[in-house]
């Protein structure tokens, strides 16, 4: 797999990290499924030492886990843990929005409404639409201009992204995330921290209870 252009003057285990960390987000991975080095090495045609340091950093941020056997796999989300994750995406979710209220461009709101308006248009597949998501929330991001709510965000986009591969294909979003996504983006051109936050919370407590309830049939099954 060759590494992309917007990452490709990154040093080379920079360049692996996020990678695997956007295959990660994409729920190209499930969970309990082993990755090795020499995967990583044969994945993206590279040598064992980005490859190790990779494994090193997603370790340290609980993407990747040792298992009694010694093996290093994908991290299990289970209902506690994504409970975790939805407490904290709210916190981020709602303070993101609530900045992009406050600091918004004119340059910012056409770039959130052009990706808004690829989401009007739908989606080919669940992958395609999972992408124009992340994107919208990635601009709020970019609006909201805060690097310590960005570092943040990001890590929890790829801990949603592993909640979204346990559920992958058993999901109905578009019946719902554009309206939420419509909510959002006028808040912010309205200027309106407080509506945007509570948008912001009520996208993120619609899709907890939806994925939550999903998991929770599928442990049971």
């Amino acid at each position: 797999m060759p590494i992309q252009q917007d990452i490709a003057d990154l040093p080379l285990s920079d360049q692996v990290y996020a990678k695997m960390r956007e295959l990660l987000r994409d729920g190209a991975f499930t969970s309990g499924q082993r990755v090795s080095e020499a995967d990583i090495c044969d994945r993206f045609q590279v040598s064992r030492t980005p490859a190790r340091e990779a494994i090193r950093r997603l370790l340290n941020e609980g993407f990747l886990t040792t298992v009694e056997s010694g093996r290093i796999v994908v991290a299990e989300i289970d209902i506690e843990r994504a409970e975790e994750i939805y407490d904290m995406r709210e916190a981020v979710e709602c303070l993101a929005a609530k900045l992009a209220a406050k600091k918004a461009n004119t340059k910012d709101l056409i770039e959130l409404r052009s990706i808004l308006d690829e989401q009007r248009r739908g989606a080919t597949d669940e992958t395609d639409f999972l992408d124009i998501n992340d994107r919208f929330h990635r601009c709020v991001y970019k609006i909201a201009s805060n690097r310590y709510l960005l570092r943040s965000a990001e890590i929890l986009l790829v801990s949603a992204g592993m909640i979204r591969g346990t559920t992958q294909g058993r999901y109905d979003y578009n019946t719902w995330s554009l309206q939420d996504h419509e909510e959002i983006y006028q808040a912010i051109e309205d200027g309106n921290t407080t509506a945007a936050e509570e948008a912001a919370r009520r996208h993120v407590r619609r899709g907890r209870m939806q994925r939550i309830s999903l998991l929770k049939t599928l442990s049971s099954s």
